[in-house]
């Protein structure tokens, strides 16, 4: 289930998290260690709120660390829930092909104040400039991009014809690194540590995973090296420590080792040669 975008959340909620997000940071950067009860009671009479509401407020801060994630989410709308009224939905699209999918190009801002005046000229309330934007993030990129002439942004979404691919298992793995979405914690204090990388080898012809490693230091030989030879030996005995019955039946020296541009890989060349 997916947080609700900031056009479909009321103003006053939305200037409201604001303020608990700019008081938040600053209690963070004041109280970067453990907290006390007596450091979040100051921050909980800072923003008229209870203690135990303050600690949940922190807790969702340091996870998500958007505004978002501090909306009063008992007083707002429903998730889906569209703030415009027809009538103004169609000024906002009828405003937006005509003046903004342009060769011209104009400005956000310039579309914006197009869209409010001619609201204005309706006699309605003119939208908040976050649904409007809303509203362009909703076409597709590729179109906007054609529409406005951003021949850039064209070439960059436009499929490459052809595809990379393997004919049999182990002919070609591909190695990665990403940042994994968790955060680990301290086991004492539960205070956030950082997010994980995750390097991962795959196999091309049959998308299965062959080897993976998973550090919290940033991407580098070691971690490369350590997810080659995860992938290369058998997964039996790693499985039977782990109490893992489930079979991960892939092992053996691949053919080619696909891998991106990233430092690390430079560098392991570089020395080599």
């Amino acid at each position: 289930m997916s947080d609700p975008f900031p056009d479909e959340i009321d103003e006053a909620l939305w200037d409201e998290a604001c303020r608990r997000a700019d008081a938040i940071r600053g209690f963070l950067r004041r109280h970067s260690g453990r907290t006390t009860a007596g450091n979040v009671a100051g921050l909980a009479a800072e923003l008229g709120l209870s203690q135990a509401t303050a600690y949940r407020l922190v807790k969702l801060f340091r996870a998500g660390g958007t505004v978002l994630s501090l909306v009063d989410r008992k007083r707002g709308r429903p998730e889906g829930h569209r703030t415009l009224d027809e009538k103004r939905e169609e000024i906002v699209r009828r405003t937006i092909n005509a003046f903004y999918l342009k060769r011209t190009r104009p400005t956000v801002s310039q579309l914006v104040r197009d869209v409010q005046t001619n609201c204005m000229s309706a006699g309605l309330k003119p939208p908040h400039r976050r649904t409007i934007v809303a509203r362009l993030e909703d076409i597709d990129l590729q179109k906007r991009a054609r529409r406005r002439g951003e021949q850039k942004i064209v070439k960059a979404t436009t499929a490459v014809p052809g595809a990379f691919g393997a004919s049999r298992p182990l002919e070609v793995v591909q190695i990665d690194h990403t940042k994994a979405e968790v955060f680990v914690v301290d086991e004492e204090t539960r205070q956030p540590i950082g997010r994980p990388w995750l390097t991962l080898a795959m196999d091309i012809c049959s998308r299965m995973v062959t080897g993976f490693y998973l550090t919290m230091d940033a991407p580098s030989r070691l971690s490369t090296s350590l997810c080659l030879l995860h992938s290369v030996f058998d997964k039996s005995v790693w499985l039977r420590e782990r109490e893992i019955r489930e079979p991960w039946p892939v092992a053996g020296l691949p053919t080619t080792v696909h891998v991106d541009n990233g430092s690390d890989f430079r560098r392991s060349i570089q020395e080599r040669l």
